[in-house]
């Protein structure tokens, strides 16, 4: 009798607990945030083997590796770096732990990207209310191939949105926090976000009026959070600037506004004012209305339509209604203010980057767009209105993938590109010498082959073209050492420093072959400056053999 009745009182509260769980599992928005997670993590599975690499990622790659290691120091004569630390030394964490090369560093970003989503759903479920809505914003994100290809990539945009989102979180939260618990998260997260990414520092002010805005009546004691977190965000750059020294704060002040300010009346920063104002390279851009517009179209709105038609609607409705949603509101305005930021701040270096960039703030541009389309749903039949979503959502996904745009990240839909890269590396094995070894290619394939051998690459090599600059015509002897010690300590190198490589001691050069290098270098150097680096090669150095995978073929020189 006692054990009928103990069986019967445990059976009891697992029968409870199963009817807790059931509607739980059959809610509308769980299914339908599920479903948004297996159309992320199938379409993140394709793209971490198809997505072909380019510059930036093996940048990232290659100096974090190093970084972590100890084997070159950031910010260094060697290595000037130009990018912000954190981001090296996580995907260098990583690498360490789990293995050098792409899928370790492709890997990670998708688990950050999974993270993304749940703080995405959490973010839209506080801005519009609804559990339903949130989902939908999620489902909307995950239904942009362009969206998950840049977030399975050894890059920094996943890791950014999670810390932006993360951001949004803290500033909008309400519920009673501990001052200093709250202060000292917004200050570690505005100093990650600055030390991974040098153009979100436009996102702080914006958060902190953020923040003022959900405080109420309790702005005074926002303010007080706010001003805590001011400091606890200096004294993490402060200590960063400390370990990393002169060179990540010349980095850090390069912000359009603050650089003019600093080089107006201080020091700080006149080696990057030299270089832009006593150098030049053909990459050197002039601002056009016209490129603007053919960006905003082309590498924007033509690239994310299932996330942007429905956003702009949204947005409008969003802000119409700021009072009844102002979170909504606010996520309309960041995501229409960094647009604006990335847009117009590209254009003096590499227009068509907003295709990427955008890839920062765009979970913002979901919680308009589910805004919109559950405004528009709840005006129609509940069948009709989630069949139309459906398939708006396919049709939007499949006009996305059908773009040749795509094909910038995706060469072959049914080939791993990367396989090509790595059978390289295996061909280059037995030619490539220990030691350190100078690759000259205007492609990225021979630089990560030759870093996927196993082989330790001249730091300043691994993004060789394009920081390759000239001083301007007719400077006197004093103003061009000027000029070539800035290119020096902030990275960059003219046809002088490039055959001061030559000469130096090097184990081997790698060379990319097609096309030859002094029609290769003459683009950045001139005709005279290139064929004299390329004699210098020649004088100094024996081709010993060459590997070939993939339409790409590498030379190695040896020392003479």
């Amino acid at each position: 009798m006692r054990a009928g009745a103990m069986s019967l009182s445990s059976d009891t509260p697992m029968a409870e607990r199963s009817a807790r769980i059931r509607p739980s599992v059959a809610d509308p928005a769980d299914l339908l945030f599920i479903t948004a997670v297996a159309i992320w993590l199938i379409q993140a599975v394709y793209m971490i083997g198809h997505v072909d690499s380019w510059l930036d990622e093996g940048l990232y790659l290659i100096k974090s590796s190093e970084y972590f290691s100890g084997r070159v120091r950031p910010y260094s004569l060697e290595d000037a770096t130009g990018y912000p630390p954190i981001y090296f030394y996580v995907l260098g964490a990583a690498q360490w732990l789990f293995g050098h090369g792409h899928l370790t560093g492709r890997l990670l970003s998708v688990l950050l990207s999974l993270c993304t989503l749940v703080l995405l759903r959490k973010s839209a479920d506080r801005c519009l209310g609804s559990r339903l809505a949130a989902a939908f914003a999620v489902l909307i994100y995950a239904a942009n191939p362009m969206v998950i290809a840049y977030m399975s990539t050894a890059t920094p945009y996943a890791i950014i949105t999670l810390l932006t989102l993360a951001s949004f979180l803290v500033v909008t939260e309400t519920k009673p926090l501990h001052p200093l618990l709250q202060s000292a998260s917004l200050g570690v997260l505005a100093a990650a976000l600055v030390l991974i990414r040098l153009n979100l520092a436009a996102t702080l002010p914006m958060f902190a009026a953020l923040h003022l805005l959900a405080s109420g009546h309790g702005q005074k004691r926002a303010l007080a959070t706010l001003g805590g977190a001011a400091l606890v965000a200096g004294a993490c750059l402060g200590v960063s600037i400390m370990i990393f020294g002169h060179g990540l704060f010349e980095t850090l002040t390069f912000l359009p506004g603050l650089t003019q300010i600093l080089w107006r009346f201080t020091d700080v920063g006149t080696e990057m004012h030299d270089v832009l104002t006593l150098t030049r390279s053909p990459n050197d851009l002039q601002f056009s209305w016209p490129v603007v517009r053919e960006v905003a179209n082309r590498y924007f709105l033509q690239l994310y339509p299932a996330l942007l038609l429905p956003a702009i609607p949204g947005g409008v409705l969003s802000l119409m209604h700021f009072r009844r949603i102002p979170l909504a509101g606010f996520c309309t305005l960041y995501f229409v203010v960094m647009t604006l930021v990335h847009l117009l701040g590209s254009q003096s270096y590499c227009p068509p980057c907003l295709m990427a960039y955008a890839n920062y703030f765009l979970p913002f541009a979901a919680i308009p767009a589910a805004l919109c389309l559950v405004t528009v749903g709840a005006r129609i039949p509940v069948f009709a209105g989630r069949t139309g979503l459906i398939l708006f959502l396919l049709a939007a996904d499949y006009y996305v993938a059908s773009k040749s745009r795509l094909g910038m990240l995706i060469p072959d839909w049914w080939t791993n590109s990367l396989v090509n890269v790595q059978a390289l590396a295996q061909s280059l094995k037995p030619l490539l010498p220990d030691g350190r070894i100078l690759v000259l290619s205007d492609k990225y394939q021979p630089v990560q082959a030759v870093w996927l051998a196993g082989r330790f690459i001249e730091p300043y090599s691994v993004s060789l073209f394009p920081n390759l600059r000239e001083p301007l015509v007719g400077l006197d002897a004093e103003t061009k050492a000027k000029a070539r010690h800035a290119l020096q300590m902030r990275g960059f190198r003219d046809a002088t420093a490039l055959i001061d490589d030559l000469n130096r001691p090097t184990a081997a050069v790698a060379l990319q072959e097609t096309p030859p290098l002094s029609d290769m270098l003459a683009l950045y150097l001139g005709k005279p400056n290139a064929e004299q680096v390329e004699n210098t090669l020649r004088e100094r150095y024996s081709k010993i053999g060459h590997a070939s995978e993939g339409g790409v073929t590498i030379s190695v020189w040896m020392p003479k």
